[in-house]
């Protein structure tokens, strides 16, 4: 397993990654430059460090593709993210409120904290 530290914006951009992937079946960097609203080349910046950790790769045909570590790692925050939405609106909370800040607090919450609120508002 990798032990590279991500910051907010790295799982920023996995867990986009990922969900281009899924809805799509492949990824592009201007898929992901579009979805998040930014540069090119700062997609560009964000692939090399994501290829340099091990998280992701580019294939000849210049697709974005998520190393096994990276899935792995983008399945765990947008789990947090889900997670994190339903209990806001739950809790009473607009669903596009809910979505800025689950998006805010998957990358503070702990596995442990998630677990224990999923177990929560399952039962």
């Amino acid at each position: 397993m990798l032990s590279h530290k991500t910051n907010e914006s790295q799982e920023d951009y996995l867990e986009c990654i990922f969900l281009i992937t899924q809805k799509k079946g492949f990824c592009r960097s201007i898929d992901v430059a579009n979805k998040l609203e930014v540069t090119k080349a700062s997609v560009s910046v964000a692939v090399s460090k994501l290829q340099a950790n091990g998280y992701l790769r580019v294939d000849e045909d210049h697709m974005l593709r998520l190393t096994d570590s990276g899935e792995r790692l983008a399945r765990k925050v947008y789990d947090k993210h889900k997670t994190l939405k339903e209990i806001l609106v739950k809790a009473g909370v607009g669903p596009e409120r809910a979505e800025l800040e689950a998006c805010r607090m998957e990358h503070v919450i702990s596995d442990d904290s998630v677990s224990k609120l999923k177990a929560t508002i399952n039962k």
